[in-house]
């Protein structure tokens, strides 16, 4: 993608993030404005002060146009300022939305392993670069293609031999401008290259950081990290010294137009043919109008990196998807607990040269049951769980909600979503449904749960937003973490999470079920609830599960022997078929 195309696809993420640059740039208009309106005040003072009565009792009308000039720029600035950030974070906020919806999605899979380094980079690095994108580079562009011509205009109303020297100087400091910016661009896309070669190779490490110590390579990865590192800073400082002579070319030009309009100012005030007044205005106005140029060159710069990797994360965004974040409008999903949810020839890849994750498997999930997903680790459990979840989408096969029989020939139709009745018409697959659409009927808990900095109840709260301080305990004695908040200094308003209260593997575990249990969706997903815990606390916790199950369809991946005693159903998996299938609490097939 070329880089008016990136620029063009950036300023269009967000309305609103237009919106509030159009601002910024309008203050930054205002702001030039109120200049030329500081300069013809400083210039009347003067020269009332030097040359004229020496009363500044009739100056001070002067003096008050002054100061609110002056006040005026600096709200101004601060306003174009404020606006450019506020922009800048609609902006960020919208890209990073839509990348994290295109990993959610199918195709996101399919990224090639050697760019997955260098897209990690861009959606970190590279976005949060882009702050300055919005918020510096791309108002002051705007105010360097307006300001200046509107400030040669105002010199022109008072000297019009310089305001035509300057207009004769101001393409010149473009074209340097365009020149000195190829050579950058060349710079920045070759330290781009090397940060993403960096970034590439040392996430292939970072995974293969266990293999490559069993074999004694893992020094010799550290040497080829240094060389790569090397690399990255002999890039970037090839790129700092390309910015410094742009920023040196800018100054050398804005140094001489600037002369020359003091060497005609002064030719012209030595033969009486220009007043004091008006001379000193556009020699204080003079050097301003290069100032939107040299500005405009140093932000853009230092936005590059932002725009670059930006153009990247939207390339990627830009593919095609399978299923995608939003395959249609979406009805709310007809799943209740009379709706069984059913895999169909479901095979999900491993990638990377291994073995399926799930391969052709055929699977209903009974509803209103409490159903345990048994098997050795790789077995399939979590790929089940994620599928039921929509967190992936199969690579062939269907996953379905809704009741099979005669009328599941139409499925794919969403006459049968629409009515939101799920157990009376066809299965429909669920990616006919949005996928926010789906989370809404979903409670998860993935097998490393994180708990959000915040005060306990609200991170456990985030599930049922009205749950009732008795509803909480309930769920907090369920999964066995009553203990763990009586224990804490300021029971459940302690704050946890990063930088927070710290608390152990097991006690997060617990914390974090409950805040599972305590949702009210239909459909609740369990992956591993009882890892880390002991087996009491994990027996207790298993009792709980089952309480918070009753009505609900739950689903349950997990090793632990007092979980799968609590189950209806259990499904047994291996190298990602299913086994067998026992019902009913009946003892899973050897």
């Amino acid at each position: 993608m070329n880089a008016r195309a990136v620029h063009r696809r950036l300023l269009g993420l967000a309305p609103r993030a237009r919106l509030l640059l159009g601002g910024a740039i309008a203050a930054g208009v205002v702001g030039a404005a109120l200049l030329v309106v500081q300069a013809a005040a400083i210039a009347r003072i003067v020269d009332g002060a030097a040359f004229g009565s020496g009363d500044l009792g009739a100056l001070q009308g002067t003096f008050a146009l002054l100061a609110a000039a002056l006040a005026g720029r600096a709200l101004l600035s601060a306003i174009t300022e404020w606006l450019g950030r506020r922009a800048a974070e609609r902006a960020m906020d919208e890209l990073r939305r839509r990348v994290a919806a295109h990993v959610l999605s199918a195709r996101a899979r399919q990224v090639e392993e050697a760019r997955r380094g260098e897209l990690a980079t861009a959606a970190v690095h590279g976005v949060d670069a882009l702050a300055d994108y919005y918020a510096k580079a791309v108002p002051q562009m705007a105010l360097a293609a307006v300001v200046p011509f509107g400030l040669v205009v105002a010199i022109g109303w008072r000297d019009l031999p310089v305001a035509i020297l300057l207009a004769l100087t101001l393409p010149l400091v473009v074209v340097f401008m365009v020149l000195v910016g190829k050579a950058s661009a060349e710079r920045i896309a070759e330290r781009r290259q090397a940060l993403g070669v960096l970034g590439s190779h040392f996430l292939d490490v970072v995974r293969g950081l266990p293999t490559l110590r069993a074999h004694g390579r893992a020094a010799a990865q550290a040497e080829t990290l240094g060389a790569i590192g090397e690399r990255y800073r002999l890039e970037s400082v090839a790129a700092l010294r390309v910015a410094f002579l742009s920023a040196l070319v800018l100054e050398l030009m804005a140094m001489v137009g600037t002369a020359i309009a003091a060497a005609v100012v002064g030719v012209q005030l030595a033969e009486g043919a220009l007043g004091f007044e008006a001379g000193l205005f556009v020699l204080l106005l003079a050097p301003e109008v290069y100032v939107p140029l040299r500005l405009a060159g140093q932000r853009y710069h230092a936005a590059e990196d932002g725009a670059a990797a930006a153009g990247k994360l939207l390339d990627l965004v830009g593919e095609p998807t399978s299923g995608g974040l939003y395959p249609q409008e979406g009805h709310r999903p007809p799943f209740i607990p009379s709706a069984p949810l059913t895999l169909r020839d479901v095979t999900v890849l491993g990638g990377a040269g291994r073995p399926p994750a799930l391969d052709g498997v055929d699977l209903t999930i009974a509803p209103g049951r409490l159903t345990a997903l048994v098997g050795a680790s790789g077995a399939g459990k979590s790929t089940v769980l994620a599928l039921l979840a929509r967190l992936r989408e199969p690579d062939a096969g269907e996953v379905l909600v809704g009741p099979l029989g005669a009328g599941a020939a139409a499925l794919g139709g969403v006459a049968g979503a629409a009515t939101g009745m799920g157990g009376a018409g066809a299965a429909v697959p669920l990616t006919s449904f949005t996928r926010e659409a789906w989370w809404r009927e979903v409670a998860w808990l993935g097998q490393r749960p994180a708990l959000l900095r915040g005060p306990l109840a609200e991170t456990l709260l985030l599930q049922a937003p009205d749950a009732s301080d008795e509803e909480l305990a309930r769920a907090l004695e369920r999964a066995d973490a009553a203990d763990v908040v009586a224990e804490l200094e300021a029971g459940v308003e302690t704050v946890v999470g990063p930088g927070g209260r710290g608390l152990s593997g097991g006690q997060r575990q617990r914390l974090a079920l409950a805040g599972a249990l305590l949702s009210r969706t239909p459909l609740l997903l369990l992956d591993e609830p009882t890892a880390h815990l002991d087996p009491d606390s994990a027996a207790r916790a298993a009792e709980g599960i089952r309480a918070a199950a009753a009505g609900r369809t739950a689903v349950v991946a997990t090793h632990d022997p007092a979980v799968i005693a609590v189950c209806d159903d259990v499904v047994e998996l291996r190298d990602g078929r299913v086994l067998s299938i026992a019902r009913d609490r009946e003892a899973v097939a050897a």
